[in-house]
């Protein structure tokens, strides 16, 4: 965001395409420092994160993971949302409130918010969190399996896909299993038995731990 020197008044927001990752790892963040501190700070902070990927997920209408949502009647997301437009940018409303969210999503930015859903699941042992922990996990992995793992936007085109990643769809597969392992447990098992190139994949992910751009979340979600 950009804030006036003289006046610290907020001027505008600038960028918000990988606000879906960085709210995975800020949650992800807060759950642990709610585990340390088991502060009502850090357990709101929780719950925000929390809401903020739910509705990342609830303004596609479809399970579909969006970048980033902007509200459209605030004066505060015109910037946002133009320096994005190549992403493609969409219209909706929920309750009401009229949005624009995000398209062309990434498989990182899954990768970000599935490991802040799985840790705070793990960390946060209450079922007021767990519950829609479970619920948008269910729905964002529905809908990616729906599309043999293929990331597909409301008007057809498709952004990304995870068919040579293995590993990735086994990370996104556990963090199923751990919040819902009636639906996801079976699924998980048959990736695991058929993975072709599994031990390649890791081996070369692994060989360098900083310079290896999904080696935390892989690593972190197996």
């Amino acid at each position: 965001m950009y804030v006036s020197a003289s006046s610290a008044e907020l001027l505008t927001y600038t960028r918000c395409g990988d606000s879906a990752i960085w709210t995975g790892n800020w949650l992800a963040a807060e759950a642990f420092r709610y585990q340390v501190t088991r502060s009502a700070e850090s357990l709101a902070a929780v719950r925000k994160g929390v809401d903020g990927i739910r509705l990342l997920v609830d303004a596609t209408g479809v399970g579909l993971l969006s970048r980033c949502v902007l509200r459209s009647d605030s004066p505060f997301s015109a910037g946002p949302a133009n320096e994005e437009r190549s992403h493609g940018v969409f219209s909706t409303a929920l309750n009401g409130v009229p949005y624009r969210w995000v398209g062309n999503t990434s498989r990182d930015q899954y990768l970000g918010a599935f490991f802040g859903l799985s840790v705070a699941y793990d960390v946060v042992v209450d079922e007021s969190i767990r519950a829609p922990i479970r619920d948008v996990v269910t729905r964002m992995l529905d809908r990616l399996l729906a599309k043999d793992w293929a990331v597909v936007m409301p008007d057809g085109d498709v952004s990304t896909v995870f068919w040579l990643r293995p590993d990735q769809q086994l990370a996104l597969l556990q963090v199923g299993r751990q919040v819902n392992p009636a639906r996801f447990a079976a699924a998980y098992d048959e990736k695991r038995r058929t993975a072709v190139g599994l031990d390649l994949i890791m081996s070369l992910e692994g060989s360098d731990p900083h310079g290896s751009y999904f080696n935390l979340e892989t690593a972190v979600t197996r």
